[in-house]
């Protein structure tokens, strides 16, 4: 073989090298769009299921305050109810008192 023909074969392995080396390049581009796409997603989807979960949370706790107020509220106008029916007996019973001497 002479050095003419071993140059072309030496440019002819180096331009393989080139494009094996381009397409592996392109292939290792393509895989990491792919993964950080992947990443986008999964954070997506946790920081929904975050949030949900944030949600519900908050909602339980509002439901259990509004329980907890609609029930002093309710104890509150049962012991008013209570005292407005003393009143009321004590005033019934002082006009009567009062009619009947």
């Amino acid at each position: 073989m002479n050095i003419l023909e071993k140059m072309l074969e030496v440019e002819t392995q180096a331009r393989q090298i080139v494009e094996d080396a381009k397409n592996e390049a392109n292939s290792i581009r393509k895989k990491g769009r792919e993964d950080a796409k992947q990443l986008v997603t999964n954070g997506r989807k946790s920081i929904q299921e975050e949030v949900q979960q944030e949600i519900l949370k908050i909602e339980q706790e509002a439901e259990e305050r509004k329980i907890a107020i609609v029930d002093k509220m309710n104890a509150q106008l049962e012991k008013m109810e209570q005292k407005a029916g003393e009143r009321i007996m004590y005033a019934v019973d002082h006009v009567l008192t009062t009619l009947l001497t």
